[in-house]
C-alpha cells in the first residue's frame, strides 16, 4: 500500500513539473496556403514573433505563404521567432532587368578622361562626341 501511494506521489509530481516546465512552449500554426496578413496574426496569437521573407514564386499566388521555418506543428519557445517566406508571384521583367548597354563617362583619378575604370572613378552624364564612354 506505502509502495502504491509512493509511486502515485511521484507519477503526480513527474506530470505536474512537465506541466509547467512545457508551459513556455506553443505550437507552430500550419499557415502554408494562407494570405500573409492571416498567417501573421495566427502566430502571433501562438504567441510567436513574426519574420517576413519575400521570394519569387511562380507556382503560387501573390501575398500567399509558401514556407515557415521552423515547419508547422513544430513546438517552439513562446516569443521564438517564425520566419513566414511569402510569395511575390512569378519573376517579372522589370525584376529582372540589368544595366547593360547603359553609357557612362569615366574620370580617372587624376583627372584626364580617358574611360579607365581604375583609381577612383567617378560617373558623369554621358555627351554623344565623350571618348570616355563605355558600356557595361
Amino acid at each position: 500500500m506505502v509502495i502504491v501511494l509512493a509511486l502515485a506521489f511521484s507519477l503526480s509530481a513527474i506530470v505536474t513539473i512537465y506541466t509547467l516546465f512545457r508551459s513556455g512552449d506553443t505550437q507552430v500554426p500550419n499557415v502554408v496556403g494562407r494570405s500573409q496578413t492571416e498567417a501573421q496574426k495566427l502566430a502571433e496569437q501562438a504567441g510567436l514573433r513574426v519574420k517576413i521573407q519575400m521570394r519569387n514564386d511562380a507556382s503560387a499566388p501573390a501575398n500567399s505563404v509558401i514556407e515557415t521555418r521552423p515547419g508547422a506543428n513544430s513546438s517552439v519557445k513562446k516569443d521564438s521567432v517564425l520566419t513566414i517566406v511569402v510569395s511575390s508571384g512569378p519573376q517579372t521583367k522589370s525584376q529582372s532587368m540589368s544595366v547593360s548597354g547603359l553609357w557612362f563617362a569615366v574620370s580617372s583619378r587624376d583627372g584626364n578622361s580617358e574611360g579607365r575604370r581604375s583609381g577612383a572613378s567617378k560617373i558623369r552624364n554621358h555627351k554623344p562626341e565623350t571618348r570616355t564612354a563605355f558600356i557595361l
